[in-house]
């Protein structure tokens, strides 16, 4: 084989690699994809920190509601424990603390009395901290 053609079968491949191979990356679009890889990476974690957030608010505002529905319904159940009582008595009286029978309702919840007299009451359902979840007055 004639060195002639050697040299052209070795050139003939690198021709046909060097015209396969990209052009040179363009300055302005490398910092493009820089720009917008940085971008992606923040929202990606602004993303996951949202994510976290409604999970742990999530569960916090849940137990929160849960617990002023429970405060609010037992509430309501002494409210009405204490005007069936107050129509069945003589006198139209309110009972005194000894006479208060808490409702089912009110089971594992925390009643404080600011007032229990014959003619009217004023109480509040409070969680462990003391924290007013439901309150009532009457009349």
């Amino acid at each position: 084989m004639s060195s002639m053609k050697v040299g052209f079968l070795l050139l003939a491949p690198l021709l046909l690699l060097s015209a396969c191979r990209p052009p040179p990356p363009d300055p302005q679009a490398a910092q493009q994809i820089a720009a917008l890889s940085a971008r992606i990476g923040t929202l990606e974690t602004e993303v996951a920190e949202l994510r976290a957030g409604q999970r742990d608010s999530g569960v916090a505002n849940a137990d929160d509601v849960t617990a002023r529905a429970a405060a609010q319904n037992c509430a309501i159940a002494l409210a009405r424990a204490l005007e069936l009582f107050r129509q069945g008595s003589v006198g139209s009286r309110y009972p005194t603390p000894s006479q208060v029978d808490l409702p089912d309702a009110c089971e594992g919840q925390r009643v404080g009395w600011q007032k229990l007299e014959a003619q009217q009451y004023t109480f509040a359902v409070t969680n462990g901290d003391g924290q007013v979840l439901a309150q009532q007055s009457g009349p």
